[in-house]
């Protein structure tokens, strides 16, 4: 079994192909630029973009199976790819925004709903993985914490099922590792619901000082997020952040379900990047 992780400079799938690695799994490192990825020792790194056909065949020779980040601009051909290089099983990183009424119609929720759709149509062994607010997110406000600037965040009062990246790495080392999640569909959430203000209301007791955190003008906040998301995305995340002031959630604990064990707060998460916010 050799498993191919695509994204694997990005944080999730860095972190997933660490894991296997040390667990003794055959795994290949793929990345638009595998000269500047930085695998573990005897993991082999290879040219894969996926908005690019021309690399999908050199990359999933010999692969069993897929993590997959979502990009659908070649995707029904990325997949006949994998038919075709003998693939039996993807594992798909999507997001819990196609979960909003008005996904269709949502940027960062049809770039995914595009994406798990021709899986689901593929003759291939599928799991799909929706995480909610990441509890990295927050290192969008280092700069403005180390400087003790207010923080800038829109929609503060926003409630994400905030989930550590370990537990989403936990859920996707088993869908590529045993059989449990073939076939489903999983939206990943954490052990608690936090508001942005929660968050950094939590960084602050960790930092022993106030974080002042206050919503601005549209346009600036547009501006700002710019900074760290793709700019086609930017009026989407935006509105999916709208919606989530207004919907009231649960916490999930769905990574806790599947593992077995607890899953990890925001305030862990914090605790082990403290230094990125000093």
């Amino acid at each position: 079994m050799t498993i191919l992780i695509t994204g694997s400079r990005g944080g999730i799938g860095a972190g997933l192909l660490h894991r296997l690695s040390a667990s003794g799994h055959d795994v290949r490192a793929a990345s638009r630029a595998p000269e500047q990825a930085d695998p573990p020792p005897g993991v082999t790194a290879v040219a894969l973009d996926l908005a690019d056909a021309t690399t999908f065949a050199p990359a999933l020779a010999g692969v069993t199976d897929v993590f997959l980040y979502a990009e659908p601009t070649r995707i029904e051909r990325l997949l006949d790819a994998a038919v075709s290089a003998g693939v039996r099983r993807m594992v798909l990183l999507s997001s819990d925004s196609v979960n909003l009424p008005n996904a269709e119609h949502n940027a960062l929720a049809r770039h995914h709903l595009l994406v798990e759709r021709a899986l689901r149509a593929a003759p291939l062994t599928s799991t799909v993985l929706r995480p909610g607010g990441f509890a990295t997110m927050t290192l969008g406000w280092a700069e403005s914490i180390r400087a003790d600037r207010p923080i800038e965040q829109a929609y503060p009062e926003a409630r994400l099922d905030v989930i550590h990246p370990q537990d989403i790495i936990d859920v996707a080392e088993s869908s590529l590792t045993t059989h449990a999640l073939d076939g489903e569909t999983i939206s990943l959430g954490g052990p608690e619901v936090l508001s942005f203000r929660d968050q950094a209301r939590i960084l602050g007791d960790l930092l022993n000082r106030e974080i002042e955190l206050r919503a601005p003008a549209p346009e600036q906040a547009a501006a700002h997020l710019s900074a760290h998301v793709p700019a086609p995305f930017v009026a989407a995340v935006l509105d999916y952040w709208a919606q989530l002031s207004d919907r009231r959630i649960e916490a999930s604990r769905t990574a806790e379900r599947i593992t077995g064990r607890p899953g990890r707060t925001f305030r862990q998460w914090v605790t082990e990047n403290l230094a990125s916010f000093r």
